[in-house]
């Protein structure tokens, strides 16, 4: 008996795996999936070429793993339809911010650069989100908990990798991380020590 899929293209195939797929597909789930590795690259080009003017891509996030994203012009219409379980405070984004960044980091590490002591409920959030993780005992006195940021952040937030994040000295240099200020999120210094979470 004849394959069907045999009968088919690699970029039929290719965009079939990724389309119906619920999770970024990488080159080993298709050479699984297909028997042998296409050129996975040229043909996610061939059919961003086909979409140019849909409202869909196909993006390349973490660590050479394929997705259909919604085209940022095309995010408003579409956000209707997506599902708000969560709503963040502006407290939980910075904290996120500040994991990312800095990670391992500690509790006291986080209430450090933002200024802030968190919030009962701050961290936990941003766990029970996927977003972060408990990560290895900080070798320190009283051996506090560090926390990292979970491979669910960086798809969620559609960042290829940890790499892709600015790093200290670029922040620094932008004006965002000084001992005076703490950080800077998307131009407001953190608040002062005086401030709360709210």
């Amino acid at each position: 008996m004849i394959d069907p899929s045999s009968l088919l293209s690699d970029k039929t195939l290719i965009e079939t795996l990724i389309l119906s797929s619920s999770a970024p597909v990488g080159e080993p789930e298709i050479a699984a999936r297909l028997g042998y590795s296409p050129d996975i690259r040229r043909i996610v080009d061939e059919l961003n070429d086909d979409y140019e003017e849909r409202g869909i891509s196909i993006v390349e996030v973490a660590n050479g793993r394929w997705a259909a994203r919604t085209r940022p012009e095309c995010s408003d219409l579409s956000r209707a339809f997506a599902n708000r379980l969560l709503k963040m405070s502006r407290a939980g984004y910075e904290t996120l911010a500040v994991i990312a960044l800095f990670q391992p980091v500690t509790r006291s590490e986080i209430e450090r650069v933002r200024g802030v002591s968190l919030s009962p409920g701050t961290l936990e959030v941003l766990i029970y989100a996927g977003f972060v993780r408990l990560g290895p005992r900080r070798a320190s006195p009283g051996n506090p908990m560090t926390f990292l940021t979970t491979e669910h952040f960086l798809l969620h937030f559609n960042i290829s990798s940890l790499e892709a994040l600015p790093d200290r000295e670029e922040m620094a240099s932008a004006g965002l991380l000084s001992a005076e200020r703490g950080l800077s999120i998307g131009g407001i210094a953190a608040p002062s020590t005086a401030d709360t979470d709210g």
